[in-house]
C-alpha cells in the first residue's frame, strides 16, 4: 500500500512533511535524517522540470502580491544583491514520540520540555532583488503561462497541519488579511509588556526604528513604477554553495509570512518573550533581517537555478537552438541585424559594424588583471540633447539595444547625477547591510554612457570618485566596492558604449570611431519577428566557443609584426584590440575558429577607421 498522495503545486508544506515522516520512520536516531534533505529537492525538481511545470508556478512580481496564498509554491527570478549571515533555527522537534519537521517554515510552535529533543539547523539567508535593466522582453518569456500558474488554480489550497495559525479549509489566509493583523499584533505585544524589561523594551523600539526607515537597497531604482519588490530567500541544505554575489537565480519555494517575526525579529515559542539578555545582545545583528514582510517577502527555497544565456537560449521560442541553422540564415541574419544599427546611428556602416562587434562583446578569460574579450566603444560626434535632455543618439541607441539584450541601462553622466550619490556599493557596518549603487548589475548588463550630458562645472567628491569607478570599470572590468576600511574588487562584465561630441577625455575605450552620419538618428522599427531572431542571434553567438587554430596564428603573428615596422607608435593594446575584434568577427558568423577572411575584415575596419580619426 502507497503512502500518502503529495501535492506539490498546491500544498508544497505538506509533501515535505510526507517525505519527512517517511525519513523518520526509516530512521534509528535524528542524526539519520539530518544528513540529507529526505529528498525533497529530488521530489520537487523531478515535478517541476520532469514535467515542464516550472515556467506555470506563479512569479512574485509577475503577479499580484497579495493574490498568492500564503505557503503556495512560488517563485522569484532575481539578482543576489546581499549576503546575510546563517540564520539557526529549530528544525526538528518531538512530541508525544512523534517527530515534526519546521523546515520551510519562518516559525512554529514548538512545545517546552526536555523530551522535545530540538535540533538546530541552520540556513542561508539572501537578500535578491529584481533584475536591475532587466528589458521588457525577458519579463515576458519568463512570466507564468496559462494552466497551474494561475492564481485561480491555487487558490483552494487546503489547510496544512501544524500551521502556527488555522487557516479556513476553504482557502489559504490571504496575504493581505494576514499583514493586517501584523499591527494589532504588535500594539498586544507591547501591551504585555512588563514595564521592568527595559532591555526587551529598548531592542523593540531598535526594531521598529528599523523597520521604518527600512531601505529596500534595489540597484538602479529596479522597484519602479511597476511596485516589483525585492525577497528575502532563505536557503537550505548547501544549495548556495556555487551562488555569488550579482548572480541572477531563479529560486523555487514556499511563500510565508509571519507578522510576528516580521515585526519583532524573533520567534516566540507558546507566546513567552525570548530571554532580555539574549534579545538586546544579538538585536543589532538581526537588524539587516528585520524587513517587513508586506515589502520584502520571505521565500523559503526548495531548489533553484541560475539564470545563464543557455536558460534564456531555452527560454526563447524562435530559432530552436535544438535545429541547426544554415550558414546562410545567419548571415542573412547578420545583415539584417547591421541594417537596423545603420538605421539607428543615422546610416554610417563602419560605426555599426563596430556597434555589432561590440553587442557581441564579452569577457571570456582573465589574464592576471586583463579581462579578455571586452570591447568597449566611444561613437564621437553625437550631438547633445536640448536643454538638458539625453542625447538623441542616446536615446535611440538605447532602446535598440533594450530589444536586442536581456539587460542594459541608459546613464545620462551629467553634473547632477555624478555629484549626487555613489555608484559603487559599500558596506554599512550599522545596519550590517550592502548598500547598492548603480554598478552593482548582474554579468553581461549594457551601459550606455551618454558624456553629451556633462555640462561645465565642478566636480564634488563623490563626482570625482564616480568618475574613478567608470575608468576602473572600462579599463579592468572590476567593480570597487567600499568596505570603509578597504576595498574590495568584484569581476564584472558589463559592455560599455560611450557617446560623446568628441573622443573622451575622461572615460578610456577599447576602440573609437568617429560617427558620419547621413541622416538623423531614429529608434529601429522592425516588426517583432525579427527582434526576436536577432536577440536568439546575439545570445547564442555569445555562448558559443571560439579558438584560434595555429594555421592562421602565423597569418596574424606575421601582420602584426609587419604592422609595427610600418607603424613603431602602435602598442599592445592596439593588438589585444585587432585580435578580440577578430574573434568577435568570427563568432558573429557563427564560425568556432578564425578564418583568413575574418581577420582580413578586421584588418580593414580598423584601417577605415584610422582614417577618419586621422582626418578628425
Amino acid at each position: 500500500m502507497g503512502g500518502p498522495p503529495v501535492d506539490c503545486f498546491r500544498n508544497p508544506v505538506g509533501a515535505v512533511r510526507v517525505l519527512f515522516d517517511k525519513a523518520c520512520r526509516a530512521a534509528t536516531s535524528p542524526a539519520d535524517f539530518t544528513r540529507s534533505d529526505w529528498g525533497v529537492k529530488e521530489l520537487f525538481e523531478s515535478y517541476l522540470f520532469g514535467r515542464n511545470v516550472h515556467c506555470k508556478v506563479p512569479e512574485i512580481n509577475s503577479v499580484q502580491l497579495d493574490s498568492l496564498p500564503v505557503n503556495s509554491l512560488v517563485r522569484f527570478r532575481g539578482m543576489v544583491q546581499d549576503m546575510f549571515d546563517v540564520e539557526y533555527y529549530i528544525g526538528a522537534y518531538k512530541e508525544g514520540g512523534d517527530w515534526h519537521t519546521t523546515k520551510y517554515m519562518d516559525v512554529a510552535d514548538v512545545p517546552t520540555g526536555q523530551d522535545t529533543e530540538p535540533q538546530m539547523w541552520d540556513r542561508r539567508l539572501l537578500y535578491c532583488v529584481p533584475v536591475p535593466g532587466e528589458n521588457e522582453w525577458v519579463k515576458e518569456a519568463f512570466s507564468p503561462t496559462d494552466g497551474l500558474g494561475a492564481t485561480a488554480a491555487i487558490r483552494p489550497l487546503v489547510a496544512v497541519q501544524g500551521e502556527k495559525r488555522p487557516r479556513d479549509a476553504e482557502g489559504a489566509e490571504d496575504l493581505d488579511a494576514t499583514m493586517a493583523c501584523a499591527d494589532e499584533l504588535i500594539d498586544n505585544k507591547r501591551m504585555r509588556e512588563d514595564a521592568s524589561s527595559s532591555a526587551t523594551s529598548t531592542s523593540q523600539e531598535v526594531a521598529a526604528a528599523a523597520v521604518h526607515t527600512l531601505d529596500l537597497n534595489m540597484p538602479l531604482n529596479a522597484v519602479g513604477g511597476n511596485k516589483m519588490v525585492p525577497c528575502l530567500v532563505k536557503v537550505y541544505d548547501g544549495l548556495d554553495a556555487d551562488i555569488k554575489l550579482n548572480d541572477i537565480v531563479e529560486f523555487f519555494g514556499v511563500l510565508t509570512f509571519d507578522p510576528e517575526l516580521s515585526a519583532v525579529g524573533f520567534p516566540q515559542a507558546n507566546g513567552a518573550n525570548i530571554d532580555a539578555e539574549f534579545e538586546s545582545a544579538f538585536i543589532e545583528d538581526h537588524v539587516s533581517v528585520l524587513l517587513p514582510a508586506s515589502k520584502v517577502p520571505r521565500l523559503q527555497c526548495i531548489t533553484l537555478r541560475k539564470i545563464s544565456q543557455q536558460t534564456l537560449i531555452s527560454t526563447l521560442p524562435t530559432l530552436h537552438p535544438g535545429v541547426p541553422v544554415p550558414l546562410p540564415a545567419i548571415e542573412q541574419i547578420r545583415q539584417s541585424l547591421l541594417d537596423c544599427l545603420r538605421n539607428v546611428i543615422g546610416g554610417d556602416s563602419l560605426a555599426a559594424e563596430y556597434m555589432l562587434l561590440h553587442l557581441l562583446s564579452q569577457v571570456h578569460t582573465r589574464v592576471d588583471s586583463m579581462a579578455l574579450g571586452k570591447l568597449s566603444l566611444n561613437l564621437t560626434g553625437c550631438n547633445p540633447g536640448v536643454q538638458g535632455a539625453p542625447s538623441p543618439l542616446a536615446v535611440s541607441a538605447s532602446n535598440t539595444i533594450a530589444k536586442l539584450l536581456p539587460r542594459s541601462h541608459l546613464m545620462p553622466l551629467s553634473l547632477h547625477s555624478l555629484n549626487l550619490a555613489s555608484i559603487a556599493p559599500r558596506k554599512d557596518y550599522a545596519a550590517n547591510r550592502l548598500m547598492t549603487g548603480m554598478l552593482q548589475l548582474a554579468e553581461g548588463t549594457h551601459l550606455t554612457l551618454d558624456e553629451t550630458a556633462l555640462e561645465a562645472g565642478t566636480l564634488n567628491a563623490t563626482g570625482i570618485q564616480n568618475l574613478a569607478s567608470l575608468k576602473h570599470l572600462l579599463e579592468w572590468q572590476k567593480v570597487e566596492y567600499d568596505f570603509q576600511f578597504y576595498k574590495m574588487e568584484m569581476p564584472a562584465d558589463m559592455p560599455v558604449l560611450i557617446l560623446s561630441q568628441a573622443k573622451s577625455r575622461m572615460l578610456p575605450a577599447d576602440a573609437v570611431v568617429p560617427l558620419m552620419s547621413t541622416a538623423t538618428p531614429a529608434c529601429s522599427t522592425p516588426d517583432e519577428l525579427d527582434f526576436a531572431k536577432w536577440r536568439l542571434y546575439l545570445t547564442m553567438a555569445r555562448d558559443m566557443e571560439h579558438t584560434l587554430q595555429p594555421s592562421i596564428l602565423k597569418t596574424v603573428e606575421d601582420d602584426l609584426v609587419a604592422a609595427r615596422q610600418e607603424d613603431r607608435t602602435l602598442g599592445p593594446e592596439t593588438f589585444h584590440r585587432w585580435l578580440t575584434m577578430a574573434r568577435l568577427m568570427a563568432v558573429s558568423y557563427m564560425e568556432p575558429t578564425l578564418l583568413p577572411e575574418r581577420w582580413r575584415m578586421v584588418r580593414d575596419l580598423e584601417f577605415r577607421c584610422a582614417e577618419r580619426l586621422h582626418c578628425c
